[in-house]
């Protein structure tokens, strides 16, 4: 059988098929309290399903606490409740059902939905890992790198001011040191050009 607690959870994440398998049920049965609830969430509407399918699959052959539930479920017209109970019995324990029988039976179907919640528990608990336990580790792995890039980048801004310094400063020194020696350059050269004139003029 499915793994039930699988099947009803896909309804709200999706499941990954690695979740623990259920156990197969011994027995099912259906509930005869009246729902007071008169919900039509889609929610209640699958969870009651479930369990009528779950009970209903698991149900032995021959009369015991599953057909007796059904039975009261059809009497349900009958005002006076002992009435019910006492003529539902009747009209079963003439198929060889008898008080042990309808008793134990139903503890079994109590067994069963127990087997059935720790099996959807188990799902629960392994959806709420993997959707959400794991992905808030994510997302705390992802606020940290994001702090991390974050003073990175600022820590990258500052090298590039101090840069942008040092590229104006060094560009100012060139630039003064350029204009310096063009000038005297062309000081040193006017010099001798003149000195060459002179020469030939004075020296024979």
């Amino acid at each position: 059988m499915a793994n039930l607690g699988k099947k009803i959870l896909s309804a709200f994440v999706e499941v990954n098929e690695a979740l623990p398998k259920q156990t197969e049920p011994v027995a099912t049965f259906t509930s005869t309290t009246t729902n007071n609830s008169n919900t039509t969430q889609v929610n209640s509407t699958k969870f009651k399903e479930h369990f009528e399918k779950l009970l209903r699959e698991a149900n032995l052959p021959g009369p015991d606490y599953f057909e007796y539930s059904k039975m009261l479920e059809a009497m349900q017209a009958v005002p006076d409740e002992q009435v019910r109970f006492t003529t539902a019995f009747a009209g079963l324990s003439v198929q060889g059902l008898d008080k042990q029988k309808l008793l134990s039976s139903a503890g079994q179907y109590l067994q069963l939905l127990d087997a059935d919640a720790q099996s959807f528990h188990s799902s629960v608990d392994a959806a709420l890992q993997e959707k959400v336990v794991e992905k808030k580790q994510q997302m705390d792995e992802k606020e940290k790198r994001i702090q991390q890039l974050t003073q990175e980048i600022s820590t990258l801004q500052n090298e590039l001011l101090v840069m942008q310094a040092e590229i104006k400063e060094n560009e100012a020194k060139i630039a003064t040191n350029t204009g310096g020696y063009k000038y005297e350059s062309e000081a040193m050269k006017n010099r001798i050009v003149r000195d060459i004139e002179k020469i030939k003029t004075y020296i024979q």
